[in-house]
């Protein structure tokens, strides 16, 4: 178990091992969680703006119930856009 001492500016140093086992490299961004009276570390991953859509609770919520629907097997396949098009009233 590795001690890692905290400096007089409340900073610390992650050993070698720690930051290469999960690809911590300078730069990278943490968030501070304390969590059962544990700190925990969170690498930040950040998102363009144009794609933030994306994680809206809104929209992953319609992303989850498409991935159930494929996995119950509730999807129609077509052969060509031509198709879908024409099924969709596009």
């Amino acid at each position: 178990m590795k001690i890692i001492t905290v400096s007089a500016k409340g900073q610390i140093a992650l050993p070698k091992e720690i930051r290469e086992a999960l690809h911590i490299e300078t730069g990278t961004q943490l968030t501070p969680k304390i969590k059962g009276g544990k700190l925990i570390l969170e690498p930040v991953v950040t998102v363009p703006k144009s794609q933030a859509w994306y994680w809206t609770p809104a929209w992953q919520a319609k992303v989850k119930a498409s991935m159930k629907a494929i996995e119950e097997g509730k999807f129609e396949a077509f052969k060509s856009a031509k198709e879908a098009k024409k099924r969709l009233g596009a």
